[in-house]
């Protein structure tokens, strides 16, 4: 199954490479910390197996895919709030004044695929043995990126969910009703627990970079934004299912819950990290 991790990782990137730490170059796809990276693939393999099934017409195992893909999508959030728990504390130019450095150029995240096992075993072999990153930075992703991945394996949940939708009846129905929801749910869990621990960052100044206007790499007022355009590609699809497939009541009360909720999640996103003023 093709990984949809670009988009969104893909705005952290353009965030972070803003500033001079980007001028190394291009550091490939984030290697995410084992507690996530381990969930992501296991739900990733997962997802793509029910879809199969659903396909090949073996209803009762695309329904054990799918609660599987469930336990792990739980999982790699739980992986997620752990390392933003016990993230480093940010470096502090003034001890009063809590400040962000520049995030370490072999964090830019420009991600193509969720990283598969092999490859992250030899991305770590290769951080070991290139002698470039700088003593003490650690070549994982770290929590805003780690978190993105894990919001985006979210997005990619629901709107395979969705796509499942058409074609799905009885108990196969029912679990993909369920994994949709448990993706979107999920979703809104992560947004009000970033939103619980987000400490707005003060500037070099002394003026707090969320209401300065200035953007500061590596906080979640930067990064979190970069949701809305997975909202928006759910509504869309959304939209678009309901105008090119011929929906039973139950389906399209379940669409007609999904934007419901999913407007809500927008409101709540522009409501915790409002878009600055002159973007």
């Amino acid at each position: 199954m093709k990984v949809l991790l670009p988009m969104l990782l893909l705005v952290a990137a353009a965030v972070v490479a803003a500033g001079p730490a980007a001028a190394g170059g291009d550091a490939g796809p984030p290697v995410y910390p084992a507690v996530v990276n381990v969930q992501l693939v296991r739900a990733e393999a997962l997802l793509e197996k029910a879809t199969i099934y659903q396909d090949k017409g073996e209803m009762d195992k695309a329904v054990l895919a799918l609660t599987a893909t469930r336990s792990h999508l739980r999982k790699a959030w739980l992986g997620a709030k752990y390392v933003i728990d016990n993230a480093p504390p940010p470096v502090a130019g003034d001890a009063s004044i809590p400040a962000v450095t520049n995030v370490p150029a072999h964090r830019v995240a420009k991600a193509k695929a969720v990283a598969k096992p092999k490859t992250v075993a030899k991305q770590r072999a290769k951080a070991r043995a290139s002698g470039g990153a700088v003593a003490g930075a650690s070549p994982f992703a770290d929590q805003f990126t780690t978190a993105l991945g894990v919001l985006t394996l979210q997005y990619e949940v629901a709107t395979t969910a969705m796509g499942m939708l058409d074609n799905a009846s009885g108990t196969v129905l029912s679990s993909v009703s369920a994994t949709l929801f448990a993706a979107l749910t999920a979703r809104d869990t992560a947004i009000a627990y970033i939103h619980s621990v987000d400490v707005p960052v003060a500037s070099s100044g002394g003026i707090p970079a969320h209401s300065s206007g200035g953007a500061v790499a590596g906080t979640w007022a930067t990064v979190m934004p970069g949701v809305q355009p997975y909202i928006d590609d759910e509504l869309q699809q959304v939209a678009g299912i309901r105008a090119t497939v011929n929906l039973s009541t139950g389906r399209k009360g379940i669409l007609a819950a999904v934007e419901v909720q999913d407007v809500a999640t927008e409101k709540a996103i522009n409501r915790y990290w409002p878009p600055v003023v002159g973007d």
